[in-house]
């Protein structure tokens, strides 16, 4: 413990370590926590990987599993996944900034850094507030989603059962991990015909998805003409992506009958409004995903790729990313130098980290699907789905992880540990030292495009 309390907090070591090192060991705890008999209800010694990949996918709020968490997992096991969903989507170092609050200790300047970091801000202004305002509405939402999951689960499961039930998925769906603890290994198949349950949930996911900066600017504004830009954007995108990936579905999968072709109208609009919440960050099911038509799975790529909002319980390359590039490529379009967006430029730096994070996602998602394919003698399209899931911490699965090789199952687990901390985090674990901005311009040239 000593050994691990001075990685954490030596000067020396940058916040990326810090923060992968924190998410590494969580997951390997967990890990050793799963593999014991008292988490399975045969009382038998998990698989080392399957235990792995399992925390993994819990504590980077993916859903993606090899193993059916109901019905294998003991109320011991089911406990610690619900564990370590609840600490990925809030960020380790959040709870640790209430752990300092609680035992009265100061919050040093390297430990604001880092509670920073994993809240996707840069500001350390008011960030101990920030904190103790997200576990507040976290506590406050994750209650109220399992009160009203629990008007089905408990009639059904009986009171003990069904409020865990109701808990589970309630945080389940808010951190948008997807796990699910029915038992069917179908998901939410079971409750597809069902708006309570759907509705709840997607709701869950959606305020998920905004960000803890967003939560905290509607609190303290409490007016839609005073948020700031960011919160505004990100609001109306969640809106406009969620609308739109809805009436796509609906027009994809209308005639399909392995998944809405059947259903009356209605059916088919709750079907398709849930699939297109859940496939940009949560991971639940309401569909067979392997029956869906490629071109469903094409878009159902690009929803994933979009993700949530910075800050947020979800991945991707983050709402604010997908709305710059689509901004970028509307001003280059109408032939303008500055992208403007509520009457507020957008530096160039940003632009390009927009665009690095775009093309980083395409190149590890393409990549990892090729390699996947040609291994596992795997279809194309559903390689590019899963490892876009894996990335993105989705948790939406078109079978390929569960008669995965070793070698792609290693694959997922590092894709979704990068996706939750974040490729740009990764990257800076491996620098010794910050680079200093280099302040020499160099001359301009003629260099064509297009």
């Amino acid at each position: 413990m000593n050994i691990i309390r001075k990685f954490l907090f030596h000067k020396r070591i940058n916040t990326a370590r810090r923060i992968s090192f924190g998410f590494a060991l969580i997951i390997l705890v967990g890990a050793l926590l799963l593999m014991l008999p008292i988490s399975s209800k045969e009382r038998v010694v998990t698989p080392f990987l399957s235990a792995l990949f399992t925390t993994t996918s819990a504590t980077c709020v993916t859903g993606l599993t090899l193993i059916n968490v109901g019905a294998y997992f003991s109320l011991f096991g089911q406990a610690v996944i619900l564990f370590l969903i609840q600490l990925g989507g809030l960020g380790f170092m959040t709870i640790l900034c209430i752990v300092f609050i609680v035992s009265n200790r100061q919050i040093g300047l390297r430990n604001r850094m880092l509670i920073a970091q994993t809240m996707g801000t840069e500001s350390l202004e008011g960030i101990v507030k920030l904190a103790k305002h997200v576990l507040h509405i976290t506590g406050i939402i994750e209650l109220l989603g399992a009160i009203v999951l629990s008007i089905r689960f408990v009639p059904k499961y009986g009171f003990f059962k069904g409020m865990w039930f109701s808990i589970f998925h309630s945080v389940s769906a808010f951190c948008n991990a997807g796990f699910d603890i029915i038992g069917d290994g179908k998901s939410m198949l079971s409750y597809r015909h069902d708006p309570l349950v759907l509705c709840t949930l997607a709701i869950l996911v959606a305020i998920g998805g905004l960000g803890f900066i967003v939560w905290e600017d509607i609190i303290a504004k409490k007016s839609w003409k005073k948020l700031n830009v960011y919160s505004k954007v990100i609001i109306l995108a969640q809106i406009f992506f969620i609308v739109v990936g809805t009436f796509v579905y609906f027009i994809l999968e209308y005639g399909n009958i392995n998944t809405i072709g059947a259903e009356s109208v209605g059916q088919k609009i709750l079907a398709s409004f849930f699939q297109s919440v859940t496939t940009r960050t949560a991971g639940f099911d309401a569909l067979i995903q392997n029956n869906l038509t490629d071109l469903s799975k094409a878009w159902g790529t690009v929803l994933m790729m979009i993700g949530g909002a910075s800050g947020s319980t979800a991945g991707g390359v983050k709402l604010g990313t997908a709305v710059l590039v689509i901004m970028t490529l509307i001003s280059v379009l109408r032939g303008k130098s500055d992208v403007v967006i509520h009457g507020r430029r957008i530096a160039h730096t940003t632009i390009l980290q927009a665009m690095a994070l775009l093309v980083l996602w395409l190149v590890l998602v393409v990549g990892g699907s090729v390699l996947i394919s040609y291994i596992d003698n795997q279809d194309l399209i559903n390689s590019i789905y899963e490892v876009a899931s894996a990335y993105s911490t989705v948790g939406l699965s078109v079978g390929v992880s569960g008669s995965a090789s070793t070698f792609t199952k290693i694959l997922l687990i590092v894709y979704m540990f990068f996706g939750r901390v974040g490729i740009m985090t990764i990257s800076v674990v491996f620098m010794t030292r910050i680079r200093k901005t280099n302040d020499i311009r160099y001359p301009e040239c003629n260099f064509i495009v297009g």
